[in-house]
């Protein structure tokens, strides 16, 4: 079930909170743990039954780990850290890369060893690496939580289960025995309001900005070669996508565990208005950030050798991180990017060098994200390479790219056709977004008298200087929040997976 389709938002939902309640009301005091747990388990089922066992398969084998290495002494318990971390790592390597890399050996060696048709089992990627990360505080001594329903249900909790944000399990296990004790309507005024405004950001707007983007991006990997204007626009139409398709899943997911009363952390500060790129990456996914941080770069040495070797832990960690998102090439073109992008900017802080004025470390701080974002998009080099030459003209002016507008252009342009109407309804959804990208208050800051999500200690928490406008619960707001919704509800006919799932 998709987050923003009619079965997930009319049936799962009202049936869940519905279990959630009948088992707050009940006297065994796990009930609603069990509840959420039950149907976290039912929401990944819908998608496969066999990866239900796949999954669960994997809580009971990392529970177990971390149940022995508790019972071990510190040198056991690094053997089996090694074994749980690399069965988690090979369980992700068989499902994820085994194709992309028995495509690589087939092409150095000419030998036909190309693996195809292994199904990739949605999630993954998010609950090995939460699960790699409980093992690693078990081996470091840090406390856990034993429970073995608590840590079933911190991993499957169905908001953060598909896409993030990444969950640490302290996170989540201690909250779950305080269930019984939330305030009810409180925390459904405030979870539905921020999952509507999730929902908003993916229907209305990262919907209508990818048919912008996605023929331009298909048409490169087709062979076809993109103008300058096409080019541009889909580059600027799929960074604004990209950017409201996660942000609005993770207010989605924020919003849904607040309805039972648990705070997810917040995974986005407004990371378009960044003024470098080391700032980008403390406001964008922010939980990943997090993890690559804590998990990869501290382990690979971090800063504690020296400044070259903290700048080659950087590259490393950027291109693993790259290579996290996809299984290709492009993937790891798009870390080796952003590690370039924070290499130098850490390099020329170093040196004490002059940056750029500060009315410009933004733009180009925005600049160098956007040109990032093509591999990320592109399906593969070549195509990569394409929309880079469009960019920088090799392909001549051209025309406008496709938009959901073209019907209203093509009739604009029988009535008044002194306008080149194509072009000017195509740049206008992504002038619109941008601008809300740029400058309109983001979910917390909006939202900041109510705790939406937990703060991440070292990153942002997105919440910016106190503006005018700020939510309140009363009739006004539950109108406005009640016509949002539906109107994403009739926009629903379609639903169109987020674009995180593919991870």
């Amino acid at each position: 079930m998709l987050f923003n389709s009619h079965a997930f938002i009319l049936v799962f939902l009202p049936v869940t909170y519905l279990a959630f309640l009948a088992a707050r009301r009940a006297g065994f005091g796990p009930a609603p743990t069990l509840a959420l747990f039950a149907c976290s388990l039912w929401f990944y089922g819908d998608w496969s039954v066999p990866f239900l066992g796949l999954l669960v398969a994997s809580i009971a084998a990392n529970f177990a780990i971390g149940g022995a290495m508790l019972r071990s002494p510190m040198q056991r318990r690094r053997t089996l850290l090694a074994l749980g971390v690399a069965g988690n790592l090979a369980l992700l390597f068989w499902f994820k890369y085994a194709g992309f890399a028995s495509g690589v050996l087939a092409d150095a060696t000419g030998r036909p060893w190309s693996l195809s048709g292994v199904a990739l089992p949605i999630g993954i990627s998010f609950y090995t690496f939460q699960q790699i990360a409980y093992l690693v505080d078990v081996w470091r001594g840090d406390e856990v939580d034993r429970s073995p329903l608590r840590y079933a249900a911190f991993v499957t909790f169905f908001p953060h289960l598909i896409a993030g944000p990444i969950v640490h399990h302290r996170e989540l296990t201690s909250q779950f025995p305080h269930l019984r004790q939330g305030r009810l309507l409180p925390n459904l005024a405030i979870g539905i309001t921020v999952f509507t405004i999730g929902l908003a950001k993916k229907v209305i707007l990262a919907d209508t900005l990818a048919r912008t983007a996605s023929p331009v991006f298909d048409g490169a990997a087709a062979g076809a070669a993109p103008g300058l204007i096409a080019g541009w626009l889909a580059v600027l139409a799929y960074g604004l996508q990209i950017y409201f398709d996660f942000s609005g899943y993770s207010d989605m997911a924020i919003g849904l565990a607040r309805m039972f009363g648990i705070h997810l952390p917040i995974n986005f500060a407004s990371p378009y208005r960044a003024r470098s790129i080391v700032e980008f990456w403390r406001r964008w996914h922010i939980t990943l950030s997090r993890f690559l941080r804590v998990y990869l770069y501290v382990p690979l040495g971090g800063n504690r050798r020296g400044a070259a070797r903290r700048l080659v832990n950087i590259m490393l960690t950027m291109v693993l991180g790259g290579l996290w998102h996809g299984a290709g090439w492009t993937f790891v073109l798009w870390g080796a990017l952003h590690g370039a992008m924070l290499v130098t900017a850490h390099a020329w802080r170093m040196a004490r060098l002059v940056g750029p004025p500060a009315a410009l470390s933004a733009p180009l701080t925005l600049l160098g994200v956007m040109l990032a974002w093509v591999p990320f998009r592109a399906a593969d080099l070549g195509a990569t390479g394409v929309v880079y030459g469009a960019l920088f003209g090799g392909n001549g002016l051209g025309a406008a790219p496709p938009s959901a507008f073209d019907g209203l252009a093509a009739g604009l342009a029988l009535r008044m056709p002194g306008l080149d109407w194509a072009l000017l309804l195509a740049a206008l959804p992504v002038g619109l977004a941008l601008g809300l990208a740029l400058l309109a208050p983001n979910t917390q800051t909006w939202m900041r008298h109510f705790s939406v999500g937990l703060p991440t200690p070292g990153y942002e928490t997105g919440i910016e200087e106190p503006r005018r406008v700020a939510w309140s619960p009363g009739l006004r707001a539950a109108l406005l929040t009640g016509a949002a919704l539906a109107a994403c509800l009739l926009l629903l006919n379609r639903p169109s997976e987020f674009i995180y799932f593919q991870f």
